[in-house]
């Protein structure tokens, strides 16, 4: 694994900072497409682009509770009792974001105030190709529970049945609306519902759309954002560690890899270490690593493209790149753990001490791991039951309040040209 000796201002910060996945104006065309056609050709075209690019035979794009108590029944013991275990702790752990509605009185009889609601309808993307993901189900559906949303609609591109995974997390949450289609035609369907060609609505639009997906899913969502809600457009897997003398290097060595092995190829796996013997000792174990990895050929192409140990003079400048790249999950493997956590402003999830693994919070803990990527970490937050919540203003004025005030209000609105602004509130003196 290549060594770089930087600092905050460094080339490579800029270059690390800077990785996209770029879709290629073809790519973006088709996905326009097919958004197009689902938008005016509904469930028809839903259908025959889900039996031409998901694999899905026949007519029967809804997946029935048979199918999945089948597939379901085919999860071994021991993956139960992980998966129920999971489930719950992120249950625990997503209780604690639920908001509540307030009021606050003012003079005069004012009432004031802010209700919470909770989305009716929200669609998760589940990926099915290269990958099996009921993690992404716990993840995004949980929360969405917690917050009290009425209907979770899944889809993915199922190849053959559903994974019993999956199908065993969709049936222990209760989720029964569950269609055999993916990419950007899934996006389109949710986004647009569709009617058949009577006119009848046979799957509903949602409210908002989650879950991670293949390039066509991301493009899509981001085209339908306005239409509807989306989590964030998600970005490759990163893992930015924080090492020095006292981290173990097999461990900093096995962490970096767990998100190097994602797949796209843009991945970034970067450590940052103040000395560079530290620097020396978990490249070694990194290397050893890969040599011995099924997965060895995908790893080194990751690790020749984004794959780096940081070397800084000191950690005032460690701290100030680790910030800068606000990475999607950022591990603190050194001596003040703690004190060092403390000063990270920008990251999706912050992972503290040795034993903190990053899959931990991937697959167990409780906080959620759909996470912001690409920097994102400066302004976005991980996914949580706040993004299932509406916030509504409550505005109620008695008649000595509105008496009061309404010729301040009718100034204002005067000064910006709105005559019957105006008129609204002086009809009422």
């Amino acid at each position: 694994m290549q060594i770089v000796k930087v600092t905050p201002k460094s080339q490579e910060i800029e270059r690390i900072c800077g990785r996209e996945v770029a879709p290629s104006k073809e790519i973006h065309d088709k996905v326009m497409q097919i958004l197009a056609d689902i938008k005016k050709g509904g469930f028809a075209k839903a259908l025959e682009y889900a039996q031409k690019f998901d694999g899905l035979k026949g007519k029967n794009l809804r997946v029935s509770d048979a199918a999945i108590a089948k597939s379901a029944a085919k999860a071994s013991p021991a993956l139960r009792k992980a998966l129920k275990q999971a489930i719950k702790n992120v249950r625990d752990f997503h209780v604690n974001q639920m908001e509540e509605s307030w009021l606050m009185e003012g003079k005069d009889g004012v009432v004031l105030g802010q209700r919470i609601r909770p989305m009716k309808r929200v669609g998760l993307y589940v990926p099915g190709g290269a990958g099996i993901y009921p993690s992404t189900v716990i993840m995004n559906a949980v929360p969405a529970i917690v917050a009290g949303v009425e209907d979770i609609v899944v889809v993915t591109p199922i190849k053959g049945e559903i994974n019993p995974a999956v199908a065993f997390v969709i049936q222990e949450l209760g989720i029964k609306e569950v269609y055999h289609i993916g990419g950007a035609q899934a996006i389109a369907m949710l986004a647009y519902g569709a009617k058949d060609a009577k006119g009848k609505t046979i799957v509903e639009r949602v409210d908002k759309i989650v879950g991670p997906g293949n390039v066509f899913a991301a493009i899509a969502k981001k085209e339908v954002f306005g239409i509807v809600d989306i989590d964030m457009v998600a970005g490759p897997s990163e893992v930015l560690v924080l090492a020095d003398h006292t981290t173990d290097p097999d461990f900093a060595a096995a962490d970096l890899l767990s998100q190097a092995e994602h797949g796209s190829g843009f991945e970034a796996a970067i450590c940052i270490t103040d000395n560079m013997e530290t620097a020396k000792m978990i490249s070694e174990c990194v290397d050893i690593q890969v040599e011995n990895s099924p997965k060895k050929e995908l790893l080194t192409k990751v690790l020749n493209n984004f794959g780096r140990i940081l070397v800084v003079k000191d950690w005032f400048d460690g701290i100030e790149i680790a910030n800068r790249i606000a990475p999607e999950h950022l591990e603190v493997m050194t001596a003040e753990a703690e004190s060092m956590a403390a000063q990270i402003e920008n990251a999706g999830a912050v992972f503290i001490g040795p034993w903190s693994s990053e899959p931990v919070g991937d697959y167990f803990a409780g906080p959620n791991h759909v996470l912001p990527t690409n920097g994102t970490g400066r302004f976005f937050s991980p996914l949580g039951v706040y993004d299932f919540l509406k916030r509504m203003s409550i505005v109620r004025y008695s008649e000595k309040a509105i008496k009061k005030n309404a010729k301040a209000i009718a100034t204002v609105a005067m000064e910006e040209g709105f005559y019957h602004h105006a008129q609204a509130v002086l009809k009422r003196l």
